[in-house]
């Protein structure tokens, strides 16, 4: 299973829904997650808590997941999916298109809050 950017937020706000996804991170389940992902936290931590506030945070996220590399294949894979997904739907994002590639060459479901990813095959809502 991939945790998108919006799965981690929740579990950083500690909402219900962050709540519930905390579950998975205290169990046995592999977790993955990409360098898209973290920057995507990152960027809002740093916004809202500081800097160093949002590298402990990546720094415990990164501790738990297996990293799934953003690599030529992935790229590829990433530009195909954006490519179609534009076609349907105007906003969908790349970071996006990143993430569903990642999931896809790893065989897993992205956990989500996010519409653009819920509406594909690799979408799991949390």
């Amino acid at each position: 299973m991939l945790f998108d950017s919006f799965v981690w937020l929740e579990i950083i706000r500690g909402t219900p829904a962050g709540r519930k996804a905390s579950a998975i991170v205290d169990s046995e389940t592999t977790i993955f997650t990409t360098p898209i992902v973290l920057a995507e936290v990152f960027s809002r931590v740093a916004r809202t808590s500081g800097a160093e506030v949002a590298s402990l945070k990546i720094d415990r996220i990164a501790a738990r997941c297996a990293m799934i590399p953003a690599d030529e294949s992935i790229g590829r894979l990433a530009g195909a999916i954006h490519a179609e997904r534009k076609q349907v739907v105007r906003d969908f994002g790349l970071a996006d298109a990143f993430i569903v590639a990642a999931a896809r060459s790893h065989g897993v479901r992205v956990l989500t809050g996010d519409p653009h990813i819920l509406a594909m095959p690799e979408g799991q809502a949390l």
